[in-house]
């Protein structure tokens, strides 16, 4: 086995004060600036100053980008308050509040009639009859679906976006590097507003990962005076962040043969009341693996319960009958494991208590280093095995820097921003116009995040909780990108009144409007019913499902009570897992202005292109169309062009629902 080792030293991070916050805890905290971009290592304690926040009576609209963050981060700072804020359990259970799918859920279990009444209240007050500061974690969609509700709430018709920003003192946008451009508007629309009169709100972008956003923010008119751009200088005393951590480079073939050469350092961990935590690159991977590793676990007398798979299809398991080797489901507590065989959802902020750690390198630099973090948080020293193989080579420059730099420095000791620096110039060859000399930026979010910006801009403006001063407030402080999409689907709207083309364009307008509510292109979803639906239940993507299983071509697809697709297969999600994937392509059936034709278009970087070839010379073209309102068909291919925005046919993930 080929194998490259070296040392990221033990660094830590200034404390001061009482509260022993470091200097960028303090600035997130106290900072003048209306808008602060910040940067700093996994474990540096970015969400913890927002605790501080709490705990000084202030107000915090925390917003994560999945549910497992969300209920890791509710955990942590309840616990966190109560030991070392001394608060009582009952006053964190009534001033800390989750918005997720999955609280909605439990809410309406419980008998709760209208949660998103609830939601609307808890705008201005968890809890008016106590005194202290709040939280409020939501996943993002949560939160917009609140901005755009279809319909008033009796007694709350008015509340909105104004609400937010006057009566949180914070609104904290944690792991932005996961924002996608198409999702940009929530935060665009926060960070414009934020910076416009005396309101209350300060917005904060945290990632130890960090995108290049502030040149997304001037194009959103965000004044350069009002944006703090903050970085965690590392010092050799203080809190520690992370110990020594040995980081082995290890050319082989699978996870599970990685493992086994190192048994004894899993068994004594184990021994030691820690956690391992293993990270696949590929969930079909992780699912193929699972016999083998249970094999493995159970000659290292892991007990059987003591796994918990963490993933996309294995977090949205139901029905669990406590029989099986592995533990599965969001409710489960990541601490209360031995060992976390988990895919890339770990990456983003989840804390474990971890030494050892075994890793696929993932498919960008970003990804390797939040993985790589996840390891000996504190003062623990650890070890860390990425496993790599001569096909990740290949497909990673990145990576392969990454390994010659390692090379370089085999058997040697580097400081932490040593792998930061290798890994952020591997990401910033791949995007223009790079940062100044000492930023470490991950990539560069793309211009047309501005205008997707423009486009939920826009939708508020229509939206019935911003009529007469709030309205026109929006229209004064509108961004250019918005005033331009605003004219653009003015202009497309032009052939609204046409006998032929009409229904058409209106359609394909309303349509490109609620593009707008969709933050994330999450995919269309399955329900699996394992042992013909008498065993456990649980959500994958159709695409996820035609790529790697035969289920679709030997089970029917059946439409159930509660209006989704499911099937049912005779055994386990394993049994039908194939050694070698199908080459299948994901499409958008889309649509355009001036036809009801719509066409079927490879889903990949370059659908924007192939919408405007068909739009202009495919089938569904239309000569009569560009002749009569060649102004109105411009507009549209620019609307696409600048959003990236595709209207399609295809059904819609429920932008409601907190889908992760």
């Amino acid at each position: 086995m080929e194998v490259t080792e070296l040392t990221i030293a033990r660094h830590c991070v200034r404390q001061e004060g009482e509260a022993g916050l470091s200097p960028l805890q303090r600035s997130l905290l106290e900072s003048e600036k209306k808008i602060r971009i910040a940067e700093a290592p996994t474990g540096a304690g970015k969400s913890y100053a927002f605790q501080q926040a709490v705990a000084r009576n202030e107000r915090v609209l925390f917003i994560v980008p999945t549910r497992r963050l969300a209920q890791n981060l509710l955990a942590g700072l309840s616990e966190s308050l109560v030991r070392d804020n001394n608060w009582n359990k009952e006053a964190v259970s009534r001033k800390l509040v989750l918005w997720n799918s999955d609280e909605t859920k439990r809410l309406a279990e419980a008998g709760e009639v209208n949660i998103t009444a609830r939601r609307i209240r808890e705008i201005s007050d968890l809890d008016p009859t106590r005194e202290g500061g709040e939280m409020v974690i939501a996943v993002p969609e949560v939160v917009s679906y609140l901005l755009l509700r279809y319909k008033p709430e009796k007694g709350q018709s008015d509340a909105g976006v104004f609400d937010m920003l006057n009566t949180f003192e914070h609104i904290v946008f944690d792991e932005f590097h996961t924002i996608s451009p198409r999702g940009f508007g929530l935060a665009g629309l926060f960070a414009k507003l934020a910076t416009e009169l005396s309101y209350r709100a300060k917005v904060s972008f945290l990632s130890a990962t960090p995108l290049d956003i502030a040149p997304v923010l001037r194009r959103l008119d965000v004044p350069e005076t009002e944006i703090a751009e903050l970085h965690e200088e590392l010092t050799d005393k203080g809190r520690a962040v992370h110990g020594d951590v040995r980081l082995s480079l290890c050319g082989c073939e699978s996870l599970p043969e990685l493992i086994r050469q190192h048994m004894d350092a899993v068994a004594q961990e184990i021994a030691k009341g820690r956690q391992v935590v293993i990270i696949y690159n590929k969930l079909a991977d992780l699912q193929l693996h699972l016999t083998e590793l249970e094999q493995i676990f159970r000659g290292a007398g892991i007990h059987p319960g003591r796994v918990l798979l963490v993933n996309s299809i294995d977090d949205s398991r139901v029905n669990r009958c406590g029989k099986g080797f592995f533990a599965a489901g969001r409710h489960e507590d990541p601490e209360a494991f031995d060992v976390l065989v988990a895919t890339a959802s770990v990456e983003m902020g989840v804390t474990f208590r971890a030494n050892l750690l075994f890793m696929e390198p993932g498919f960008e630099a970003m990804n390797f280093l939040q993985r790589y973090g996840r390891a000996a948080r504190g003062a623990h020293d650890g070890q860390v095995f990425v496993r790599f193989d001569d096909k990740m080579l290949n497909k990673s420059p990145w990576f392969r820097q990454l390994k010659r730099w390692a090379e370089k420095h085999n058997d040697d000791t580097v400081a932490i921003h040593d792998l930061t620096n290798v890994l952020s110039q591997a990401s910033q060859k791949r995007f223009k116009d790079c940062p100044e000399e000492g930023r470490k930026h991950f990539g560069k979010l793309p211009n047309r995040a501005a205008y997707s910006s423009g486009l939920y801009w826009n939708v508020l403006m229509g939206h019935f909780s911003n009529i007469k001063y709030r309205w026109d407030h929006l229209k004064t402080h509108q961004p250019k990108p918005a005033k331009q999409i605003y004219w653009l689907l003015k202009t497309v709207r032009e052939m609204a009144s046409d006998r032929e083309f009409g229904e058409s364009a209106k359609d394909w307008c309303d349509r490109f409007e609620n593009e707008a509510r969709t933050l994330r292109d999450i995919g269309k979803g399955i329900r699996i019913l394992e042992d013909d639906g008498r065993g456990d239940a649980f959500h994958a993507q159709e695409i996820w499902v035609r790529r790697n299983t035969d289920i679709l071509d030997r089970f029917p697809l059946l439409m159930a009570d509660d209006g989704l697709e499911e099937i049912r297969i005779p055994g386990k999600l394993g049994d039908f897992l194939l050694e070698k994937g199908n080459f299948v392509k994901a499409t958008r059936n889309a649509r355009f202005p001036h036809t009801p034709y719509t066409a079927i278009l490879r889903d990949d970087a370059f659908i924007v292109e192939e919408w405007a070839r068909e739009f202009q010379k495919g089938a569904g073209a239309d000569p009569l169309a560009w002749e009569l309102y060649p102004e109105a068909m411009k507009a549209a291919e620019k609307l696409v062009r600048l959003t990236g925005l595709i209207v399609s046919d295809d059904e819609d993930v429920d932008a409601g629902s907190g889908v992760l």
